[in-house]
């Protein structure tokens, strides 16, 4: 191979193991800007990086044929948790299913809200993987998997658990993002890592503030944004929560994407040393290449976003309620309206064009 084509050749190898590591969100849409060059990848190089050139086939082929599915949609999970350093760390403060229907090459995300009801667990849906790595290390994702079948219906085929850690790297690699504020808001009570049981009380907590308009954030200051859950109003709900982690996400998936970054070696070297760190998955290696075979057929299908909300949705239903505390232990949590879990199991297929 002539050495004009390494450069090129390593740097769709590695955007192929990011691939492989399945950071789904930040990869959807954009992961084919540089597959251009796929044709100067040699053999000797995917050898190296311990890539099967058969199964490099597999980005020609159906990934419906390659990737596991329920009549013809594969669903993957992510699940975002705390990480060391903070208490119970395998908590998840963020859990969305990216949906993608095979025979309409498109794309859906559910973000659930982490006090959604385990009937079974007798505990809120954010707690299965912990409770699962509690029992056994490695059981967390199919304890969490089972969770979103009982509640929601949905068959797992994949999942992702994302170390909150690879946020705050993550943005901070790119020099920050750009997020669009609407509306600003405080909260009094976000709590300070390691210092859960300090007295008093209040010096459990920090005041963080966040003005309307266009922000530019650190890391740090970025997973705060997102984690905030002590706002007055609506900007103290899940549901908001979610609406700002899409947010970011964006922001960062378009810095990721930028020709600039992509082409820097050592940028994308850095990027893979955190993702690998702060990234669980059971995904693999082998699908890689279909992933990325999935993002090209996708690429020009807008992402659908499905609400599960205690207010109505636009066309007016409402899914979700708060029910009376102590009917759950004094906990605060989420149930189906009328306590009717087929009417949100069908809700989903409704919105996700299931007809079986």
């Amino acid at each position: 191979m002539k050495l004009r084509h390494v450069r090129p050749a390593r740097l769709v190898i590695k955007l192929l193991s990011l691939i492989q590591n399945h950071l789904w969100l930040f990869f959807f849409s954009l992961i084919l800007a540089l597959f251009s060059i796929l044709g100067v990848v040699g053999y000797r190089f995917l050898v190296r990086h311990n890539v099967n050139p058969q199964e490099l086939l597999s980005f020609f082929g159906s990934p419906l044929e390659s990737l596991n599915s329920t009549n013809g949609i594969t669903n993957f999970l992510i699940l975002g948790i705390r990480g060391e350093g903070g208490d119970s760390p395998n908590l998840s403060d963020t859990i969305m299913v990216v949906s993608y229907d095979h025979t309409q090459k498109t794309p859906s995300i559910i973000s659930i809200p982490r006090d959604l009801w385990v009937p079974s667990l007798k505990a809120k849906i954010n707690t299965a993987y912990h409770y699962g790595e509690e029992a056994s290390p490695g059981a967390g994702i199919k304890l969490a998997q089972a969770a979103i079948l009982e509640d929601l219906g949905l068959p797992i085929n994949y999942t992702a658990v994302i170390n909150f850690t690879l946020f705050e790297q993550a943005i901070d690699l790119v020099g920050g993002v750009d997020v669009n504020v609407i509306p600003g808001f405080t909260d009094t009570e976000f709590p300070i890592p390691g210092r859960e049981k300090s007295l008093p009380i209040s010096s459990r907590y920090e005041s963080i503030s966040f003005p309307q308009g266009l922000n530019h954030f650190n890391g740090a200051t970025a997973l705060k944004f997102v984690r905030s859950r002590h706002a007055e109003g609506e900007e103290g709900t899940d549901f908001s929560r979610s609406r700002r982690q899409q947010q970011v996400i964006s922001s960062l998936r378009q810095k990721i994407f930028n020709l600039a970054f992509l082409l820097d070696q050592k940028n994308v070297d850095s990027l893979l040393n955190i993702i690998g760190a702060n990234l669980i998955t059971n995904i693999p290696s082998r699908l890689y290449p279909t992933l990325a075979k999935l993002a090209l057929d996708s690429k020009d299908s807008p992402v659908k976003s499905v609400p599960l909300s205690i207010t109505p949705d636009e066309n007016g239903i409402t899914i979700l309620y708060n029910p009376p505390s102590f009917r759950f232990g004094g906990e605060w949590v989420l149930i189906p309206k009328d306590n009717n879990w087929n009417a949100l199991k069908q809700y989903l297929k409704n919105h996700l064009n299931i007809s079986k």
